[in-house]
């Protein structure tokens, strides 16, 4: 995924670069957009008594909006900014029972995104900033981890069911670039890589279950410059 996103951005560069504009643009100042784009959910996944333990992933969308303001010193841009975005997929799922009910599954997904970054970038030309960001992460899981064994009296099994829906907290980081249309729009291309707090479903469910989320973004946003 981090090789399209190299790709993109080179031809995104190329392009720009190309159709630079002739006068020097001035970066600084306030804005507010809206992206979408490519969203992948990684979770590592643990427990004290499961054959699961292993990183399973699910591939998505989002799409939100951002905000941010720049300001300018020569060539060198540096700004903060901040976004929230609503994810696209399907719980993950994994684990197995056997034809009688017995054994164990967990269902793991991520609702939603937001971000508070710092960034830094340069103007490679003229209307053409390359950037680097990074800051704190904020997202919306939910987890569950459910257990069902035999027991050698009635009713002959024992199933137990752990969650956990609530907000988590992490750092981002990332890389983009981003391309000046007009004096008050601008286009961009971004990558940023999420990693968050462990969760824990609570008692009940598979002893000692625990998920590590981590996320990847390829997005795309146009925004308002004012």
């Amino acid at each position: 995924m981090k090789s399209i996103l190299l790709a993109s951005v080179a031809l995104i560069g190329l392009v720009c670069e190309a159709s630079a504009q002739d006068a020097a643009y001035n970066w600084s100042g306030t804005y507010i957009g809206v992206e979408g784009g490519y969203a992948g959910s990684s979770v590592r996944f643990s427990a004290d008594a499961a054959s699961f333990d292993d990183t399973y992933h699910k591939d998505g969308y989002l799409g939100g909006i951002y905000a941010g303001h720049d300001w300018q010193s020569g060539q060198f841009v540096y700004g903060v900014v901040g976004d929230f975005d609503f994810i696209g997929m399907h719980d993950t799922e994994f684990g197995q029972l056997d034809l009688l009910g017995k054994g164990e599954t967990y269902t793991y997904d991520v609702d939603w995104v937001a971000t508070a970054r710092g960034r830094a970038g340069y103007a490679v030309t003229d209307g053409l900033l390359a950037y680097v960001t990074g800051g704190v992460a904020a997202g919306h899981f939910q987890a569950t981890s459910y257990s069902n064994v035999f027991v050698p009296f009635p009713p002959f099994s024992s199933a137990s069911t752990s969650d956990f829906s609530g907000v988590k907290f992490g750092g981002v980081f990332g890389l983009g670039t981003e391309y000046a249309l007009a004096d008050k729009w601008s286009l961009k291309a971004e990558y940023l890589h999420y990693i968050f707090d462990e969760i824990e479903p609570g008692p009940g469910g598979t002893a000692g279950a625990s998920f590590r989320p981590s996320l990847d973004t390829v997005k795309f946003g146009i925004a308002y410059r004012f």
